[in-house]
């Protein structure tokens, strides 16, 4: 497991050097939502911290920002399925696209739940406690169930219609306990470091916050594929317990078709 998560850390790197510009697309967009942040007086004080939370244009762009991070899952998936490769990263297979699109499609069903749970229970007159409940409860259950996706994302990605989502969570469940701790150990550290960062910027001079934010937008970018690489090294290992190689009959894309 420890030479694992080497791996995930290691290659996530590898791809930020060679595809630095699918990389920078999240940053970019992280950079404008801490911008709007800074704006707001989001890094003023602690009540400037709440109070902004709530800004509308910073939740718009955050959707932006993590719908850019649905797509490195296609861009980083094909990079590590295919051997570091960042041809294969930026080329257009249709296949893979037409596969992946149900991949978006569920990321975008926890999007909502999670990020927009708590205007929605508002909208509907749902108490905040339970709104809260709500919430905490369906950010466990993602933690504990997107693991048994991995397989089914990365082969998607991979343009390999022979994992789909009932079969990747039969694969991962012989390797449940693995999956689990290989996506929380790689995740969480940065996690943590993510929100640490913007406390940090609290109360501090103006190019001090930009300073720190700039970093927090390369990490965050950085997490993407970290989340990717995860869950390719788990899909990797529930795959080779089922016989199957991720890649297997993905098809080719012409050489012209590259992003």
């Amino acid at each position: 497991m420890g030479r694992d998560l080497v791996e995930v850390f290691v290659r996530s790197g590898r791809y930020a050097l060679l595809c630095p510009l699918l990389f920078l697309i999240p940053v970019a967009v992280e950079i404008v939502q801490h911008a709007v942040e800074i704006r707001a007086g989001m890094y003023v004080d602690i009540a400037g911290l709440q109070a902004a939370e709530g800004d509308v244009l910073r939740l718009t762009i955050g959707h932006v920002k993590v719908i850019a991070l649905f797509l490195t899952g296609y861009w980083a998936a094909r990079f590590l399925v295919f051997g570091d490769d960042p041809v294969a990263a930026r080329r257009i297979d249709p296949v893979a696209v037409r596969l992946f699109v149900p991949v978006m499609a569920w990321s975008l069903f926890w999007l909502i739940a999670v990020q927009d749970g708590p205007l929605i229970a508002d909208a509907a007159g749902i108490e905040g406690n339970v709104a809260a409940a709500v919430l905490i409860l369906s950010l466990i259950v993602s933690l504990l169930f997107e693991p048994l996706l991995s397989a089914w994302k990365t082969a998607a990605a991979a343009g390999n219609p022979g994992i789909g989502f009932v079969r990747s969570i039969r694969l991962t469940g012989g390797i449940y306990p693995y999956a689990v701790i290989v996506s929380l150990l790689a995740m969480l550290p940065l996690m943590v470091a993510h929100y640490a960062l913007a406390f940090v910027a609290v109360g501090k001079a103006p190019g001090i916050v930009w300073a720190v934010m700039a970093l927090d937008s390369v990490l965050v970018g950085y997490l993407g594929v970290v989340m990717v690489a995860a869950a390719f090294v788990v899909a990797r290992r529930a795959a080779a317990r089922g016989g199957i190689n991720l890649a297997a009959d993905a098809p080719t894309a012409p050489d012209g078709a590259i992003a």
